[in-house]
């Protein structure tokens, strides 16, 4: 940013540190999602995330 502007300084660093602790817990409740569908015990809104996210997985990199 500018000298002059009013925006805060963005850090980088911690942004990347969010986003790989977003990418982990994404993974880890995928998994719990797909060990549940696999045992009979997932939810009908467990069922929903699962199939959107086979179906977008091609399209969103």
């Amino acid at each position: 940013m500018g000298f002059f502007s009013k925006r805060p300084e963005i850090d980088h660093a911690e942004q990347d540190r969010q986003l790989e602790r977003d990418t982990r817990e994404a993974g880890l409740r995928f998994r719990e999602i797909r060990d549940r569908i696999s045992n009979g015990t997932a939810t009908r809104e467990d069922k929903r995330i699962f199939n959107a996210t086979r179906t977008r997985a091609g399209r969103i990199k």
